[in-house]
């Protein structure tokens, strides 16, 4: 199984989904889905069977579709002068290659990565080096549904325990998850 993140920049409507969803499903896939009216964006993530049904799914929902799980995050600066510059660094020359896309949105950077490519504490070791020189905080939104592996790594890389893993969260071993 692989993992799909697709973008729409509007909200999906029921109908919109469900289109979405009948494909994703006839490709034996699953779907979990997070919308967001403040920036009017949607993101789904789909697990779906290797090399079955990208292309069908990408025509289907014409929309950004990406062929892993990202990260999605909503960042909003306490100090509003230090959006220019946060936005430059992730979109501008000299951008962290993993930089899938990054848009303003209001107070917000909507800021998508490949987690592959960069982890979390680089990227957010960037924005909170740029943030500080400005004095500024921030508060951070995760945007996007992410799979269990990928949230189980990001509890064992935050906590600083490697021990954390798929196969000792009960949820994933029961079937929860």
């Amino acid at each position: 199984m692989i993992y799909l993140t697709l973008r729409l920049d509007e909200i999906a409507d029921e109908r919109r989904r469900a289109s979405i969803d009948d494909v994703v499903q006839r490709h034996r896939g699953t779907s979990i889905w997070r919308s967001h009216p403040a920036i009017a964006r949607s993101y789904a993530l789909f697990e779906v069977a290797a090399d079955e049904g990208r292309e069908e799914i990408a025509a289907v929902a014409q929309a950004t579709l990406y062929e892993t799980a990202i990260i999605a995050l909503a960042v909003s600066p306490t100090v509003a002068q230090a959006m220019p510059s946060l936005r430059e660094t992730f979109s501008g020359e000299g951008r962290p290659a993993a930089t899938l896309d990054c848009r303003e949105s209001g107070a917000a950077l909507v800021l998508e990565w490949n987690l592959d490519a960069a982890p979390v504490g680089l990227m957010m070791g960037l924005i909170d080096v740029d943030l500080r020189r400005f004095a500024s905080g921030r508060t951070t939104e995760l945007l996007n549904p992410l799979p269990r592996h990928v949230v189980t790594r990001l509890a064992a890389d935050g906590l600083g325990a490697p021990e954390i893993e798929p196969s000792r969260v009960l949820d994933l071993l029961l079937g929860d998850g």
